[in-house]
């Protein structure tokens, strides 16, 4: 599949990103760690201009209540990235720990 996407990042999508870089730089008291995390975060977004819509929409009966049906997820770790595929957007809305996903 060769479609490319833009991406775009919600305001709280790029707040959750610097909760987790806050959380282990400060509370862990590891910055270099917290570096490596956000970028790798940075990183999994971004392939998303290439394989957005190649992801399969996700079958979570709380992300599909909170984003709609074709919400879509991909991870890097343990966070859960939540996004849609709107026209030739992926759109990032949250970037959560995925332990919070019920």
């Amino acid at each position: 599949m060769n479609e490319r996407y833009s991406v775009v990042i919600s305001l709280e999508a790029e707040a959750d990103i610097d909760r987790v870089y806050d959380y282990i730089a400060f509370s862990v008291m590891a910055p270099e760690t917290a570096v490596r995390y956000y970028m790798g975060i940075y990183d999994t977004i971004q392939k998303l201009s290439r394989v957005g819509a190649a992801l399969a929409v996700s079958q979570q009966p709380y992300l599909r209540r909170l984003y709609g049906t074709d919400v879509r997820t991909t991870y890097y770790k343990k966070m859960t990235i939540v996004y849609n595929i709107i026209g030739d957007v992926a759109y990032v809305r949250r970037v959560i720990p995925g332990s919070l996903i019920p």
